[in-house]
């Protein structure tokens, strides 16, 4: 379950909560809201683990074009050795060592800048995450806190209303 799933399960949760009567307050389930909470909290690794699970992809993406690259200059240099030692065709050994040693760089070079591209994207990805996961957080965190005060008024209210009520009861038995 991703978290704007359980989002909208909050929001359904407060919205068909029991309303106060003459107040803006409701009667939540704290059961409920903590449940959801924990479910949150579960899914909140999961979009981490696929910003690392793009960055494992990205490091086996280089190596395997290092390995690659220097699996090319070995079959190249191998290629060279042999080459040059025939004597008749030594000139042609060294223009294809430095022709298979142009590829190679190149190659290393589109790899080393599809690597940067990927790694990009992954912390892009990794970052716009987190920037989400922020402003859920800091959301729900305004919804609790807005909870708590409105539960905190009400108590002082119902409190203030019976010692008003007990000094009441008080002076009309004087």
């Amino acid at each position: 379950m991703d978290i704007i799933n359980i989002l909208d399960r909050l929001e359904t949760l407060v919205n068909s909560s029991k309303k106060v009567p003459y107040t803006n307050s409701a009667i939540i389930d704290r059961k409920k809201i903590l449940d959801l909470l924990d479910q949150m909290r579960l899914n909140i690794p999961q979009e981490i683990k696929e910003a690392s699970e793009i960055l494992f992809q990205k490091d086996q993406i280089i190596n395997t074009a290092v390995m690659e690259a220097r699996a090319s200059k070995s079959e190249a240099e191998a290629e060279f050795m042999s080459k040059l030692n025939q004597s008749a065709l030594q000139q042609k050994a060294e223009e294809l060592f430095a022709d298979a040693d142009r590829k190679t760089q190149k190659q290393i070079e589109q790899v080393t800048k599809e690597c940067m591209a990927i790694r990009i994207e992954a912390d892009s990805y990794a970052l716009k995450s987190l920037r989400d996961l922020e402003q859920e957080l800091t959301k729900i965190s305004g919804s609790v806190r807005k909870g708590i005060e409105l539960l905190a008024k009400n108590a002082s209210n119902a409190q203030n209303n019976v010692i008003s009520e007990q000094v009441a009861v008080n002076q009309a038995a004087d």
